[in-house]
């Protein structure tokens, strides 16, 4: 059962992190934008990351005023909050979801599969694991975390149906 739906939302290029129980993190639309979710179940201690792009040698500047824009630069950010608010990188629990090509293009533009493989890179680098991921395709995903259970969702936006379907199981 999910607790009370007061959401905390991570926007494009945002970092969201949080003990309230009470609360949901949620990021919208990942398309070709990656989320990571970090969740510590010890201190219950929660974050969700939504990078636009996969490295920040691409603008250092804006990397240096929004760090959440890039995944090299955000999820480090986002490690350090968890830290901040009493999570330990040992316990986390770590979801990926996002990453889908949106329109057609060439391998060398594809960004959705750069930041996945940016994501995948820099954990691997941080000694930290993916349990579960909802990526790739070619369909956009909402992906929250209750905060009072632990429990990631993901919910698929199917171009060719138009319909929406919740999977609470799929992490």
């Amino acid at each position: 059962m999910m607790a009370q739906w007061r959401p905390i939302v991570a926007g494009i290029a945002d970092c969201r992190t949080s003990t309230d129980t009470g609360c949901s993190l949620v990021t919208y639309s990942l398309g070709s934008c990656v989320a990571v979710a970090a969740y510590d179940p010890v201190a219950r201690a929660g974050g969700i990351l939504h990078c636009l792009l996969p490295e920040s040698r691409l603008d250092p500047e804006r990397a240096r005023r929004n760090p959440a824009t890039f995944v090299d630069t955000g999820v480090r950010l986002l490690l350090d909050r968890l830290t901040e608010a009493g999570g330990d990188r040992k316990r986390l629990r770590i979801r990926l979801a996002g990453g889908a090509q949106m329109i057609e293009t060439t391998d060398l533009l594809n960004i959705g599969r750069r930041n996945l493989l940016a994501a995948r890179k820099v954990l691997w680098q941080l000694g930290l694991l993916v349990e579960m991921e909802a990526v790739g395709g070619t369909v956009s995903r909402d992906l929250g975390l209750d905060l009072a259970t632990g429990e990631f969702w993901v919910r698929t936006h199917e171009k060719q149906k138009r319909e929406e379907r919740e999977c609470p199981c799929a992490f």
